[in-house]
């Protein structure tokens, strides 16, 4: 009897290994039914009792044989190291025919007998076969995607059932017979645990462009992540099980499984100290199939179905056998994004996505976003820039492979470049999906930004981490602080990249500057015509908000050279001469290029003449004004715009409290303005007509992107000594003379024609305060100034002084009490009130003593520098009777006879050529 049982047993055990070929049907359709019969008790199955008796006896000895709970508590145990071989060979063979039919598995047919029914999972299977377990959990997961319920204990058993597919290869006909090559090139030895799968998982992905898995193997991969349904619950994949396990009990405790909560919760950690590198490798091989099917996502699939059927031509059931539409499912996600990313373009509110589906879509791309694997339009597109780029000897860190191709945008092939400059507009209009940024910056954000935050503005909070990224906070961030510069330099190559910036001058970039491709040509292009408007005070072309977002592109061009590709460019040559131990943060090669501005190319000096032309007109671009005197501006200027910094700075740079560093700032800005009136936006409004009437001839004869070297403020001098300027423009150069007056250093001219004089007379009077200049006058007055020319300049000085006694700063503070009492009833300007006062000293009346004891000084001096005016040569007699009593006469006449000398001898040289070739005519 024994015998006969045993040769039964192993007939039936034979014909039961061959079930996928090619049986018989009425033969298939019996041993499936033996099978059925087998598993409702154990002792039926002959050779799996007889391997598994010792197991029995240990792990399950109180497990009723019958209604299939022996095998239930033997496969519980199928991985233990104590199981022999002979009983894992027989369990899988056991588990292969619950794969060929359902019925097999008692507590599956069992608990899931109603809804097998209610939901018709058998309706395709004729009754003369066996239901594959696949298509039974397919037929209940539709059920539950398409919002229906099933029992308890029947989703129990589905999740156990899903996991077995999961934890052995061999019970999966697809990829055994589409696999094995796959497995046995890639992964021979990993057979237990789902280890397989996953290394199969590993191969499909198409980095792996030389060992990847062949399509077929693909294929029957994705069918066998669909059956399983793998994103939804992270306990179906024993591999990820136990490589997540420690990251699950440390950040995702509290949720259950199932319904994709913990998976979600794991996707949210990647990148974070958190995530442990066995669990990102396992999990991202997951995704990167869940990625290319938006049904795998059923949190996602449950909120936007309907939109997904309605707008993006999904499927309409979660899985149907029987459509043979092509599957659009990589393509979804992306088609469901658009109607959020242009929401406010479309009218219809029928096709609006409901605020649940858009949470979820967003949701989605911000996990996507980590990983290119997890994108897979780009990935495919991009594959060889990927291995041309980002992959030299290690491969990229998550989220930086993005980062990489973003790098080399420009240099991209067409495809990719179209993908990575859609994603990087995304990107700028939502920070959540920049994952580096989330991830290193988060803190700085909520410290430095929170009102940003709160506001959920993408553009606020940028300009925002970029406002302070020169923080110490930041710098000791390092990370943070490169993917900022990140952002900014990838913004350079086109300027949709930057939101805010793009929806202010968006209208005006078209209509002004369409050739421009990048947003440092846009810049440059929008700059000049505000610059233009600004000077001609011609009504701006450029709307306010437009013009705004430009000062803040122009503010990070200032702060490092690597922003301003433009003058980079132009000043490559100089910066390598001059600045090359520079550093290009905090706008220090620019106050280089400044410093050196005589010394440039053309090229350069033009590039740098109109940046400081903007800077000196508009502080709010002068990045190291308002970063070195941040506080004085906060001190001091609080009520006045960004814009009016300088301006602002220069009345109270004389406080106590001022800070020095500032201050000297400020006073090399000032020198700066001296050298061009279009420097002092007050100075170029206030005198225009007096500019156009009295120095025309100067601005006409001068390139308009160079600077004037103070010619025309020369001009107006004259005229404001003569009292021809109108009284707006006379209030200007009053305040330009008065500053002048108070330090040498901002009169150019009176700097360079008496610098010997000021090194031996004048040293230790350089107070910043005047005293310098009355030094000088002091010497004019004594006669120790012996140059001609720095004569002039002193008397020139006086008598502007004569003009405005406000020019005259010391004169007016020792005078101010008389001022008051005497006239103070008289209007400022034209001499006015220098003439009262010398009224007042000539009628005897009681000055200050201070006061008196000036007033005839400059009396004197006014005498004095009328004679060195007169004096001056105004024709060719004058000059040689002035050149024969100088005291350099010698050199004057050694330097003419040397000239004429030279006149003669080239004279006498032409001439003898001239003669020689006439003669040679005439032969």
């Amino acid at each position: 009897m024994d015998k006969k049982m045993l040769s039964q047993g192993l007939t039936l055990m034979c014909l039961q290994q061959h079930l996928d070929n090619d049986l018989a049907p009425d033969c298939k359709k019996e041993v499936l039914h033996l099978s059925s019969v087998q598993a409702d008790n154990i002792k039926f199955d002959r050779q799996l009792y007889l391997a598994c008796n010792m197991e029995l006896n240990k792990f399950c000895p109180t497990v009723t044989i019958g209604l299939g709970q022996a095998y239930e508590c033997l496969m519980q145990h199928k991985f233990d190291t104590m199981i022999s071989q002979q009983c894992q060979d027989q369990l899988v063979r056991h588990q292969k025919l619950i794969v060929q039919d359902f019925s097999v598995s008692k507590g599956l047919a069992r608990a899931c007998k109603e809804d097998i029914r209610n939901y018709r999972c058998r309706r395709l299977v004729s009754d003369d076969k066996g239901v594959r377990l696949a298509q039974i959990l397919l037929c209940l997961e539709n059920a539950i995607k398409n919002g229906s319920k099933v029992v308890w204990d029947c989703h129990k058993e589905m999740v156990e059932h899903r996991r077995m597919l999961l934890e052995d290869y061999r019970l999966s006909p697809e990829i055994v017979s589409h696999c094995s090559n796959d497995i046995s090139e890639y992964c021979n030895g990993l057979e237990m645990g789902g280890r397989t799968i996953h290394c199969l998982m590993e191969h499909s992905r198409p980095k792996r462009r030389k060992e990847r898995v062949s399509p077929p193997c693909q294929r029957a991969l994705e069918d066998l992540i669909e059956k399983t349904d793998i994103g939804e619950d992270w306990r179906v994949d024993p591999f990820l099980k136990n490589a997540c396990k420690p990251v699950v009990d440390k950040a995702c405790q509290e949720l259950r499984g199932g319904d994709a909560r913990v998976m979600n919760c794991l996707m949210e950690k990647l990148g974070t100290d958190v995530m442990t590198a066995d669990c990102e490798e396992a999990l991202l091989q997951i995704q990167y199939f869940v990625a290319r099917d938006y049904k795998l996502d059923p949190q996602l699939y449950r909120a936007c179905h309907v939109e997904a059927v309605k707008l993006c031509h999904a499927k309409k059931a979660w899985h149907d056998e029987t459509t043979m539409d092509p599957d659009n499912g990589p393509l979804v996600l992306p088609c469901l994004f658009r109607y959020i990313a242009n929401g406010h373009e479309i009218k219809d509110k029928r096709i609006a996505l409901s605020l649940k589906c858009s949470d979820e879509v967003r949701r989605v791309m911000r996990q996507r976003a980590m990983s290119v694997e997890l994108q897979p339009q780009v990935e495919i597109n991009c594959m060889n820039d990927l291995a041309r780029y980002c992959i030299k000897e290690q491969e990229p860190a998550k989220g930086e492979e993005m980062m990489c191709l973003q790098d080399h945008l420009a240099s991209l092939e067409d495809e990719c470049k179209k993908l990575i400059g859609n994603f990087t507009e995304i990107q700028s209009e939502n920070l959540e999906f920049n994952p580096l940024v989330m991830a290193h910056c988060r803190l700085i954000m909520s410290h430095f930004c929170e009102a940003e935050l709160q506001a959920a503005s993408a553009g606020d909070v940028m300009d925002c981490l970029i406002e302070h990224k020169n923080e110490p906070e930041v710098r000791s961030n390092y990370k943070c602080r490169s993917t900022i510069e990140h952002h900014q330099l990838v913004s350079l190559s086109d300027y949709h990249f930057t939101v805010k910036f793009k929806e202010a001058c968006r209208i005006h970039v078209a209509r002004y500057c369409p050739s421009a491709r990048t947003k440092a040509k846009v810049v440059e292009c929008l700059s000049e015509i505000v610059r233009n408007d600004t000077l001609s005070d011609s009504r701006h072309r450029i709307p306010r908000d437009c013009r705004q977002q430009l000062k803040t592109q122009l503010l990070q061009q200032r702060e490092n050279i690597d922003l301003d590709p433009e003058l980079k460019k132009a000043c490559g040559d100089d910066i390598a001469k001059f600045c090359s131990n520079v550093k290009h943060e905090n706008a220090q090669v620019l106050e280089c290029l400044e410093e050196k501005k005589k010394n440039l190319s053309a090229t350069c000096h033009q590039k740098v003449f109109f940046i400081e032309l903007q800077d000196l007109t508009d502080s709010s671009t002068d990045y190291t004004l308002l970063s070195t005197c941040k506080p004085m501006i906060r001190l001091f200027c609080q009520q006045y715009d960004k814009s009016q910094a300088l301006m602002c700075l220069k009345k109270y740079k004389d406080e106590v409290s001022f800070d020095n560093k500032c201050r000297l700032l400020v006073m090399r800005r000032m020198i700066e303005q001296t050298s061009d009136y279009r420097f002092n936006p007050l100075l170029a409004i206030g005198c225009r007509m007096d500019i156009d009437k009295f120095c025309n001839h100067i601005v006409d004869h001068q390139p308009r992107d160079q600077e004037l070297q103070g010619k025309v403020i020369k001009c107006l001098k004259v005229k404001f000594r003569e009292g021809k300027l109108r009284s707006e423009c006379e209030v200007q150069m009053a305040n330009v003379l008065r500053e002048a007056a108070l330090d040498y250093k901002l009169n150019p001219l009176l700097r360079s024609l008496c610098q010997e004089e000021i090194n031996r007379l004048c040293q230790d009077k350089d107070d910043g305060k005047g005293g310098t200049e009355e030094c000088l006058k002091v010497a004019l007055l004594q006669g120790h100034i012996t140059s001609r020319a720095c004569k002039l300049e002193v008397a020139g000085l006086i008598e502007e002084a004569r003009a405005d006694i406000h020019v005259d700063p010391i004169l007016h503070k020792t005078c101010s009490l008389d001022l008051r009492k005497f006239c103070f009833d008289i209007e400022q300007g034209a001499g006015r009130h220098i003439q009262c006062l010398l009224n007042a000293l000539s009628e005897h009346k009681y000055l200050q003593s201070d006061c008196q004891k000036m007033l005839q000084q400059r009396v004197e001096m006014f005498k004095n520098a009328d004679e060195e005016i007169k004096n001056q040569p105004e024709n060719v007699g004058e000059l040689l009777a002035q050149v024969s009593h100088s005291p350099s006469r010698r050199y004057f006449m050694l330097v003419t006879l040397s000239f004429v000398g030279m006149v003669f001898i080239m004279g006498m040289f032409l001439g003898r050529m001239t003669r020689r070739t006439i003669l040679m005519k005439n032969k």
